[in-house]
């Protein structure tokens, strides 16, 4: 059988729905890949373009794309003319309402040596209400052969207007014995490591929240250090969730937590991580931890929580979270995060 996307590991439905839709010309005028950093969005994204595209797209005898045409082998290394790319400008917190514009117009220009033009956008949800309106006069009315490909983390931020006008991919999270065997295919450190350290590998794993490109980030010495600090961190947060809880041991806990903006928000997604095992191990007896390393870790650690508490403290960090990208001062952030925990009935 054809091989597809060999660069993507897992998403076997996606693959084949995608590859599908490559070989019959039925590939969506416009797609939005949601994952968080790490989950090969990106790669997706770019593995599309290039099955699009591919001079070997209807030969059997290649993988699709087939990655070693001449075409293939540009839009890999970021070179390729009718592939083009938008992304946040350094320093600025969205996408702007005139970049989406100036961007747009080039959608409505030939191709320069394809026979169809791929246009990807990165943080998609960091594009303002504006810049979201500017880009949907196109998704309503699309140019022949343009094909616009949204990336982002989630789709709170994305306008429903967008969002319909738009084929969903989610990119899958992966169990740790996945990642196991992914990063030890594909990293020689993660295999010298299952070998020699495997506590410190099981570390790395439990932390990437199913996200197989936080593990390949995380595979130095120094990093897993790291994580295994922010693991300590987000546990004793976990600990202070009860409602018993005295108000100063909570904001101790949570007050602990770092302050870099991007160490701050893995600890956050540690913590939402937790909360879904807490809750799964609630609703069902076959789950797959992501955080804990076992069903029963996880329901030790709820402390007598109720289902309903652990989904309202979730809502709280979710909210927290989306606070952060939204350039919230850490220290308000996290004593208000503390507070609405703490009023939580």
């Amino acid at each position: 059988m054809r091989k597809r996307f060999t660069e993507i590991f897992g998403n076997e439905n996606t693959k084949l729905r995608l590859s599908d839709a490559v070989l019959h010309r039925t590939v969506p005028h416009a797609m939005l890949i949601i994952g968080p950093t790490g989950s090969g969005k990106h790669t997706l994204a770019r593995e599309t373009a290039s099955a699009i595209l591919c001079e070997n797209r209807d030969d059997e005898g290649y993988s699709l794309p087939c990655g070693v045409c001449r075409t293939c082998k540009r839009i890999r290394s970021g070179n390729f003319p009718d592939v083009s790319t938008l992304g946040r400008e350094s320093g600025k917190a969205t996408i702007g309402v005139e970049d989406i514009r100036e961007y747009r117009s080039e959608m409505f220009l030939s191709a320069t040596e394809a026979d169809s033009k791929i246009f990807i956008i990165e943080d998609a949800e960091l594009m303002t209400p504006a810049a979201q309106n500017a880009l949907l006069k196109v998704l309503e009315e699309p140019p022949r052969d343009v094909h616009i490909i949204l990336l982002a983390a989630e789709t709170d931020k994305i306008l429903t207007t967008v969002r319909s006008r738009t084929q969903i991919i989610q990119m899958e999270r992966f169990g740790r014995d996945e990642l196991k065997e992914y990063s030890t295919r594909l990293s020689e450190t993660a295999r010298s490591m299952a070998l020699s350290q495997p506590e410190r590998l099981d570390t790395v794993l439990i932390n990437a929240d199913g996200v197989l490109g936080r593990v390949l980030a995380a595979l130095d010495e120094k990093s897993a250090d790291s994580i295994g600090s922010s693991r300590a961190l987000v546990l004793d947060v976990i600990a202070a969730l009860p409602k018993k809880t005295p108000f100063a041991r909570l904001y101790t806990a949570v007050a602990a937590l770092p302050q870099k903006r991007e160490e701050l928000r893995h600890s956050l997604e540690m913590l939402i991580a937790a909360l879904r095992d807490m809750m799964a191990s609630k609703l069902s007896d076959d789950f797959t931890p992501i955080f804990f390393t076992d069903a029963a870790s996880s329901e030790e650690a709820m402390g007598g929580m109720s289902t309903s508490r652990l989904m309202k403290i979730y809502d709280v960090i979710s909210e927290a979270l989306a606070d952060l990208d939204k350039n919230v001062l850490v220290a308000p952030l996290l004593t208000d995060m503390t507070l609405k925990i703490k009023d939580i009935k």
